[in-house]
C-alpha cells in the first residue's frame, strides 16, 4: 500500500509540472477520452489496435481490447456492437472498421454500463465513422516477412439522401512459431437514408471468416490444434427526432479440432437485440435520458444441449448542470432481468467540473458481467467447459484531472479502484488444460498519467504511464497476467509535409503467470516504427515492430513475435 501511495504522489507531481507538455494521446472531454480523425491520421495506424494502444490504461490486439486489466469492454461502431458473442472475453472483430473510416472515438474507462448494459466492467468504446457524402474510398495493399499479406478495399458514394458504403479485406500469415498461421477475410455493406438532421435510417451487414492454428503455450504446445470461425453481424439503426432504435442480430460459429487428441467440437451462438433510447430536455434541470432493451441469446454445440437465455433491461439517468459553478452532476440506475442469472439493479453517479483550461471528473458505477457460452460450453485442446460458471459483479470508482497549460500544452492524470466479486478467470491445470472459474474477490487499483511536449512544429513527444495493483483479496496474492507498470513513449516527426515518422517504445513490467505467484514472466521493452510518405492520391508506408528483435513473453507466458516488418501502398480516390 505504501508503494502505491508513493507512486500516486509522484504521478500527481508530474501532472502539475510546468508547461512542457502538449496534446495527450487523446484529449479528455468530461468523463470520456476522445480521439479525433486528425489524431488518428498522425499515428500512421494500420489497425484499430495501433490507435488504442496510444491511450493510457488501454491495451489492444488483433481481436481483443482491455481497459485497466479487464477484457470486459463493449465496443460499438455507429451504435452497433462488434463484440463476438461466441468468444470468451468479449473479443472484438476489428476487421469491421478501419482507422481510415473513423471520424471520432470515445473511450469510457470503467464507465458506460448504465447506458450500454452488462459485460462492460472495463468500460465502453464508441466508434463513429465518417459521414457518406460523396464518392470516395481507398485501396490498401501491404505485405511483409513471415508470409504476411493484407489487402483492403473501401468505397463510399452518396446520391441525394441515399448513401452506400462497401468494404472488404483479406489477410494471411504463416506466423512466427509452430501452428501459428492464420487466414481471414471479411466483407461489409452499409446503406443509409438521411431525411434531415433529426431523422435517418441505416442498415449494415458484415461477414467474417477466420481459420488459424492454436499453437499453445511453450510448456504445453498444441501443434495440431486448429480453429475455424465465422461471424455474421447485422444491424438496423433508426433515429427519429429524440428516439434512437438499434436492432442487431449477430451469429458466430466455431469449430475446434485436434487430430492428436481426437478432438472435434463445434459451438454456434446467436444474439438478437433491440435497444431503445431517448431523452427529454428539462431546461435548466438538464436532460433526462432513458431507455430499455431486450437481448436474446441462443447456443448450440456438438457436446451440449441447446441453450436459450434472455435479458430485459431498463435505465434512466438525469443530468443536473450547475453552470454558475461550471459543474454537471448526473445520476442514474439500470435494472437487468436475466433469465439464467440473478437480476441486478445497478447505479451510476458522475460529477464533472469544466472551467477554461482544466477539467475534473469523478464517477462510481456498478455493473455485472455474464459468463459467455464459450466460457461455459466451448472445448479446445487447452480448455474444458464449466457449465456452472456464475455471474461476476464489478464496482468501479474513478477520478480524472485534465489541464490545458498552454494552447499547445496539456496533461492528465487519473486514479481508479475496481472491485470484482466472483471474478471469471481462466485457471490452468498442471497438465496444461484449464477452465474458467469464479475467483472470489479481486481488486484493480492504480492510476494513469498522460502528457506530451511539442518541441518543434515538426516534432512532438507524447508519453503515458499506468500503475496497477491487481490483487486477489482472499489470498493477498497478485493476479496472474497483470503487470504492475506499463509505459509508452511516442515520438512524432514530420520533417517535410509528405513524410511522417512515428516511433513508439513500450515497457511492461514482470508478471506472475500462476495463482501461487511462483512463476514469473520477465519485464520487456519493445520499440516500433511506422513511416509514411504521401503524395497526391498515393501514399507509401512501412512498419517495423520489435526493431531490436528481442525475445520476450506475453503476460500469459506465450512467446511474443520476433522482429516483423511490412511495406505497402495506399491509393485514395
Amino acid at each position: 500500500m505504501n508503494r502505491l501511495l508513493n507512486i500516486l504522489i509522484i504521478m500527481s507531481c508530474l501532472a502539475l509540472l510546468p508547461a512542457w507538455f502538449t496534446d495527450c494521446p487523446a484529449a479528455e472531454d468530461g468523463d470520456a477520452i476522445v480521439i479525433s480523425a486528425e489524431e488518428i491520421r498522425a499515428m500512421n495506424a494500420l489497425k484499430m489496435a495501433d490507435v488504442l494502444n496510444h491511450v493510457p490504461g488501454v491495451r489492444a490486439g488483433d481481436s481483443w481490447v482491455g481497459i485497466h486489466g479487464s477484457y470486459k469492454v463493449k465496443v460499438f461502431v455507429d451504435g452497433r456492437p462488434i463484440n463476438d458473442p461466441s468468444s470468451s472475453h468479449n473479443s472484438v472483430n476489428w476487421d469491421m472498421v478501419s482507422p481510415d473510416d473513423v471520424e471520432r472515438i470515445e473511450i469510457l474507462r470503467g464507465k458506460g454500463s448504465l447506458t450500454y448494459g452488462q459485460d462492460a466492467s472495463g468500460g465502453v468504446i464508441l466508434i463513429f465513422t465518417k459521414t457518406i457524402n460523396k464518392l470516395q474510398g481507398n485501396v490498401k495493399i501491404y505485405g511483409g516477412n513471415l508470409g504476411a499479406e493484407n489487402y483492403r478495399f473501401n468505397s463510399q458514394v452518396s446520391i441525394g439522401k441515399i448513401g452506400l458504403g462497401v468494404n472488404s479485406g483479406y489477410e494471411t500469415s504463416r506466423g512466427y512459431k509452430i501452428n501459428n498461421d492464420k487466414e481471414r477475410w471479411h466483407a461489409g455493406i452499409k446503406l443509409a437514408y438521411t431525411i434531415d438532421r433529426d431523422r435517418n435510417i441505416s442498415l449494415s451487414n458484415d461477414y467474417l471468416e477466420d481459420e488459424r492454428g492454436l499453437g499453445g503455450s511453450p510448456d504445453y504446445p498444441t501443434p495440431f490444434s486448429r480453429k475455424k470461425s465465422r461471424l455474421s453481424s447485422n444491424a438496423l439503426q433508426v433515429k427519429w427526432f429524440g428516439l434512437t432504435s438499434n436492432t442487431f442480430f449477430n451469429e458466430a460459429f466455431r469449430h475446434n479440432t485436434d487430430s492428436s487428441r481426437n478432438l472435434d467440437k463445434t459451438i454456434r451462438v446467436s444474439e438478437l437485440g433491440e435497444d431503445l433510447t431517448s431523452f427529454v430536455s428539462m431546461g435548466s434541470w438538464g436532460d433526462l435520458n432513458y431507455g430499455g432493451g431486450f437481448h436474446q441469446t441462443r447456443a448450440s454445440g456438438s457436446s451440449f444441449a441447446d441453450q436459450q437465455e434472455h435479458t430485459i433491461s431498463f435505465f434512466g439517468s438525469q443530468s443536473l448542470p450547475w453552470s454558475r459553478y461550471h459543474l454537471t452532476f448526473s445520476m442514474g440506475i439500470r435494472a437487468d432481468f436475466n433469465s439464467a442469472f440473478d437480476n441486478a439493479v445497478n447505479p451510476e453517479v458522475k460529477a464533472v467540473y469544466k472551467h477554461n483550461d482544466w477539467r475534473l471528473s469523478t464517477a462510481y458505477s456498478r455493473t455485472n458481467n455474464l459468463p459467455s457460452f464459450y466460457q461455459r460450453y466451448n472445448e479446445t485442446s487447452s480448455t474444458r467447459p464449466n457449465p456452472d460458471l456464475g455471474m461476476e459483479t464489478a464496482d468501479n470508482l474513478s477520478l480524472s484531472f485534465f489541464r490545458q497549460f498552454q494552447p499547445s500544452i496539456s496533461g492528465s492524470i487519473s486514479f481508479f479502484y475496481n472491485m470484482l466479486t466472483d471474478r471469471i478467470t481462466y485457471v490452468l491445470g498442471d497438465n496444461g488444460v484449464g477452465r474458467y472459474e469464479n475467483f472470489g474477490r479481486v481488486t484493480y487499483m492504480g492510476g494513469d498519467l498522460a502528457m506530451g511536449w511539442q518541441i518543434h512544429k515538426t516534432f512532438n513527444v507524447k508519453g503515458s504511464y499506468t500503475y496497477m495493483e491487481a490483487t486477489d483479496k482472499d489470498t493477498d496474492l497478485r493476479l496472474p497476467c497483470k503487470a504492475r507498470h506499463k509505459a509508452n513513449l511516442d515520438l512524432y516527426w514530420q520533417p517535410v509535409q509528405p513524410l511522417s515518422v512515428v516511433m513508439t517504445t513500450s515497457y511492461v513490467s514482470r508478471v506472475f503467470i500462476n495463482k501461487s505467484n511462483t512463476r514469473i514472466v520477465p519485464e520487456y521493452t519493445l520499440t516500433d516504427i511506422r513511416v509514411e510518405y504521401a503524395f497526391t492520391r498515393f501514399s507509401l508506408f512501412g512498419e517495423v515492430k520489435n526493431i531490436f528483435d528481442k525475445t520476450y513473453y506475453w503476460g500469459d507466458g506465450f512467446l511474443g513475435p520476433p522482429r516483423t516488418w511490412l511495406a505497402g501502398v495506399n491509393y485514395k480516390f
